[in-house]
């Protein structure tokens, strides 16, 4: 599943109030495109001038991304569940100051 496919998917689980939060979501993952597809250019124009292009340099920054890419799914899945279990005083949140 891709992560827009899951971020609609979370988005409507969500009581209709909140789910701007999925927007600030999907604009944080847009964001991170735009970014890697910038260094993809920059690091393309590099190569064309002649600088040596590092790979475990630039195989630890596509893992770096595909980490926070990953973490912000989690914590939006996190934040759903405990949208959900509002109120339910046997749920253990994972967040303990709420997702008001």
């Amino acid at each position: 599943m891709t992560a827009l496919a899951k971020i609609q998917l979370l988005k409507e689980q969500m009581p209709k109030e909140y789910q701007s939060i999925s927007h600030f979501v999907e604009h944080a993952m847009q964001s991170i495109d735009t970014l890697v597809e910038e260094h993809r250019k920059y690091t393309a124009a590099q190569a064309l001038y002649g600088d040596k292009i590092v790979g475990s340099e630039e195989r630890l920054y596509r893992e770096t991304v595909l980490d926070v890419r990953e973490q912000l799914l989690l914590t939006l899945e996190k934040t759903v569940e405990d949208l959900l279990h509002k109120g339910d005083k046997h749920w253990n949140k994972h967040f303990k100051d709420g997702v008001e």
